[in-house]
């Protein structure tokens, strides 16, 4: 038996994915919302993306500018 694998007990609670799908079918989008629905999902990933990786991006492209800067003293 794989060290993943366990018993299921009483206290376990079982869930019908039927359940879960037939509760996020509720929201239905027309075709002049699905656009704006998509829009903001990509705007929203896209803004994270950003804060995530430009802070990180701009500190090297900074660092490297300032190291050019002290191997040429006085120019």
């Amino acid at each position: 038996m794989s060290r993943y694998t366990r018993t299921l007990t009483e206290d376990d609670k079982i869930y019908d994915l039927v359940d879960v799908v037939e509760e996020d079918t509720k929201r239905v989008f027309s075709v002049d919302t699905l656009d704006d629905e998509i829009a903001g999902i990509v705007s929203r990933v896209t803004e994270r993306v950003a804060r995530e990786m430009f802070p990180s991006i701009a500190e090297k492209i900074i660092r490297e500018e300032i190291d050019k800067l002290k191997e040429r003293p006085g120019e």
